[in-house]
């Protein structure tokens, strides 16, 4: 019986940690070629896709999706806020949403740094306060335009 357990404790595991692998590996962060940072009511956008910002938020990201501890327990995602990765190489876009203390994606909560969370907050707001936003039909054909 225990060994039973066991093998069905490994079983789990495996498999959630594979699934998240399918989605998320080492070389993502390479292929995401744009960032969209959404707003509350999520019609519309801030662009990430040049520039120190952009492989800053990217390189985070990364970091945290492939060296943090995870955590099974839900984390409140209404008031996240939602980025979406873009990868058009793959014809695909990944979401991810931070948390005061985590990044989630494909419902796995990653531990991240709040310190860093609030910097690339302030940020994002800073260029929401400039009027840098995208509109939502610009938002709406860039995610059409992958899938």
């Amino acid at each position: 019986m225990i060994k039973l357990l066991c093998l069905y404790l490994y079983l789990i595991t495996n498999v959630a940690v594979a699934s998240t692998a399918e989605s998320y590996n080492s070389s993502t962060a390479q292929e995401v070629k744009a960032i969209y940072w959404l707003n509350q009511k999520q019609d519309s956008a801030i662009v990430y896709a040049k520039w120190e910002n952009f492989n800053a938020l990217k390189e985070f990201i990364d970091t945290v999706i492939l060296t943090s501890t995870t955590m099974n327990t839900p984390v409140k995602l209404e008031s996240a806020d939602l980025l979406i990765l873009m990868l058009p190489d793959q014809n695909k876009l990944l979401k991810v949403y931070f948390t005061d203390t985590h990044i989630n994606m494909n419902g796995l909560s990653y531990w991240a740094d709040p310190a860093i969370i609030v910097k690339f907050r302030q940020i994002n707001k800073s260029r929401v306060t400039k009027g840098d936003s995208i509109s939502s039909n610009v938002l709406n054909r860039a995610i059409q335009s992958i899938g």
